[in-house]
């Protein structure tokens, strides 16, 4: 029997909390009558700033000065590796690619997925983008490459020594959370315009949750099965190989694939620093306006996004060829032709060989080709097929009968909801300015620094603890030293905005669809094509429908943010036990009673998940929503890429960083505070 607190106890409990959190508030109240009546600058004040600019710079030089001897090797090899790449897979003909990925899918995920990603690849030819297409596959093929190389290593390094993961763990979450155009100008500095420093970026990006998903992969595995190994004899590096690598494989194949999708995000930031590709067809569309041109290459994005989920997922799941990834009708009929006729000839192969089975072990390959006949005769299939293009005639390049655009009819449309829309997006624009954004700049421009800093010092000590507190006072100190005080007030004042509207539209939709799943399932798709289709792509339309500024980065904001509350929120309802719902009903509690009394509260730690997902998905849109004129930090950055300033960019960069990093241990401490309150509730009438 579990003892648990008396409800008097509990009474008084929150008695004392809501003593203290009023004792707070009097506290803050007093401070800013007492500021404002004394002292005329609400900013940070000037005597205590002090730019870290110049030595920033002065640095960046020496880096890139004194290492020229390293980096230009690696420069020159990286560009050698990828013209090499891209001479390969340009001059291979398209038949044989999507043949081969027909091939090699469907081997690893089962032939319903070869078939979607062979699909996937004649309908990005079919737009025309064949060829930007394999540019950037060939960069995105590199750099996770290089990635996994280096990442796993270190998530085993971490794994075996705690005080190495410590270390790591901050720097990994900089990495995360630092705007990308924050470190485009160091890696420019150091390997100049091109696709170098397109891979360069992305591994710094990327590399993150291949080695936290390495270290967790190898942590979780049980002792029992290590101290087994070190039982047999197995040495450290056995048990490595043998038992530690090989049972963390899903979580690290999970790791792999997250590597794989932030790669993918960073298609149209390498194309500002000279990579082609899709993000270079993209960027150009942008910056002319032309949407439908943009939609058409974010669509060949999303579309290799997918794929290339779902094939992380099937390889962290360990899955193969498989009668479950089967398909249906006249294409299933076909691939069991295909496994009859070579399992067929291999057994006419293996009555011929058997003889000699017994005398040579090589002839056990025959078995394996038994049980891969359908994979094997597809090798055969392209082996012919590239024979056939190298020495007969080449297959040529992707058939213009082929084609289709939308462009146009995209074009058009957006045109005429320019035109025939504005009565309903000026007013829009005008309110939200007028009614949400402008009031809240205002307010925390008006708020003193002392005021701001010390409410939240409180918050997050009460939501997470001391140390959060202290990383919290260390934040907002370098955010004022350094002078970028008012520009972070005015990116708090679009990210609250964003957050407030995406919470107001995510929770809502997330009850609907945890109550109807045939609601669910359409918005599923939606909700993956928010999250993979690149930001730059919808832009375009949000600026023709509201113009340059701060209310189109918010909207952009909303739009790229809300997928996580929805996700989450339905997750969390209908995780709550059907026992707790019944005994609702069967008390008399209406729907609404049960959804507020007893689901919501019940859900809120996913649903605070939610909310801290978004909230760092709309810091991450700072710089984005700079893009499309919105002010702040992002903007800072921006000009400081224009400029060239590493320094400039630092600084703002870690501002939005510590922002950031803040925010996650805020909420995340709160929701972790709440679940525990929840289970203390619940061992009351233990």
């Amino acid at each position: 029997m579990v003892e648990a607190a008396s409800p008097d106890t509990l009474t008084a409990t929150r008695r004392w909390l809501l003593g203290q959190q009023a004792g707070a508030l009097a506290a803050i109240l007093l401070l800013l009558a007492v500021y404002k009546l004394t002292v005329a600058n609400d900013s940070f004040p000037e005597a205590l700033q002090n730019s870290m600019r110049e030595p920033v710079d002065d640095f960046a030089d020496w880096v890139a000065a004194t290492f020229k001897f390293i980096l230009r090797p690696i420069s020159l090899t990286v560009k050698l590796w990828l013209k090499q790449l891209d001479n390969f897979f340009l001059g291979v003909s398209w038949p044989i690619i999507v043949f081969g990925a027909l091939l090699l899918v469907g081997k690893i995920g089962g032939l319903r997925l070869g078939l979607f990603a062979a699909a996937c690849l004649m309908l990005i030819g079919s737009l025309g983008l064949w060829d930007t297409t394999i540019k950037t596959l060939t960069i995105m093929t590199l750099s996770v490459t290089l990635t996994v190389i280096v990442g796993i290593p270190i998530g085993v390094w971490a794994a075996r020594s705690d005080r190495f993961e410590a270390v790591l763990r901050p720097l990994l979450d900089a990495m995360q959370t630092m705007p990308a155009f924050v470190y485009l100008i160091p890696v420019m500095l150091l390997f100049g315009l091109g696709a170098t420093s397109a891979v360069f970026a992305i591994m710094v990006y990327a590399v993150p949750p291949v080695i936290r998903l390495t270290n967790l992969g190898i942590r979780q595995v049980a002792s029992e099965a290590i101290e087994t190994a070190a039982s047999y004899g197995s040495t450290y590096r056995q048990t490595l190989f043998k038992v530690q690598l090989p049972m963390a494989k899903p979580t690290i194949m999970m790791g792999v694939n997250q590597t794989v999708m932030m790669a993918l995000a960073m298609v149209i930031f390498v194309a500002l620093i000279g990579a082609s590709g899709l993000g270079k067809d993209i960027w150009v569309a942008m910056r002319r306006l032309q949407i439908g041109s943009a939609v058409e290459a974010g669509l060949a994005v999303v579309l290799m996004a997918v794929v290339l989920d779902r094939i992380g997922y099937a390889l962290s799941r360990g899955d193969r060829d498989s009668d479950k990834h089967g398909v249906a009708g006249a294409a299933r009929v076909v691939w069991a032709g295909i496994e009859f006729l070579a399992s067929s000839l291999a057994r006419a192969l293996a009555v011929v060989v058997r003889p000699f089975a017994n005398s040579d072990p090589r002839f056990t390959l025959v078995a394996l080709f038994t049980r891969n006949a359908g994979f094997v005769v597809g090798v055969a299939i392209l082996a012919l097929l590239v024979a056939v293009d190298l020495s007969v005639a080449g297959l040529g390049d992707y058939p213009s009968a082929l084609k289709f655009h939308f462009a146009k009819p995209v074009d058009t449309a957006v045109r005429w909801m320019n035109i025939n829309l504005a009565f309903v997006t000026t007013p829009l624009r005008n309110y939200f300015f007028m009614y949400l954004l402008l009031p809240t700049l205002n307010f925390l421009l008006w708020l003193p620094w002392p005021v701001f800093s010390l409410t939240l010092l409180y918050v997050a000590w009460r939501a997470a603890g001391w140390r959060t507190a202290a990383l919290t006072f260390v934040g907002l100190t370098f955010i004022g030293v350094v002078g970028e005080w008012e520009a972070t007030m005015i990116t708090l004042s679009q990210v609250t905005v964003a957050l407030g509207l995406s919470i107001a539209i995510a929770v809502p939709l997330g009850i609907v669809a945890s109550r109807n799943d045939r609601f669910e399932m359409l918005l599923r798709p939606v909700l993956d094509t928010m999250q993979t289709l690149p930001a730059f792509v919808y832009f375009p339309l949000i600026i023709m429908l509201f113009k340059i500024g701060d209310l189109s980065g918010v909207i952009a904001t909303v739009i790229y943010a809300v997928p996580p509350a929805v996700r989450l929120t339905n997750l969390g309802i209908r995780q709550v036990p059907a026992e707790v719902v019944e005994a609702a009903r069967s008390h008399g509690s209406t729907p609404r009673q049960i959804l507020f009394k007893v689901e919501l509260p019940l859900a809120l730690p996913s649903i605070m998940m939610g909310i801290n997902q978004t909230t760092m998905m709309a810091l991450a849109m700072v710089i984005y929503a700079a893009l499309i004129g919105a002010r702040g930090l992002g903007f800072d950055v921006m000009l400081a890429i224009g400029k060239f300033d590493v320094g400039a960019g630092f600084e703002a960069g870690m501002s939005i960083v510590f922002l950031a990093i803040i925010a996650d241990r805020v909420t995340q401490g709160w929701a972790l505070k709440r679940q525990r309150a929840l289970g203390m509730i619940g061992r009351l009438d233990v």
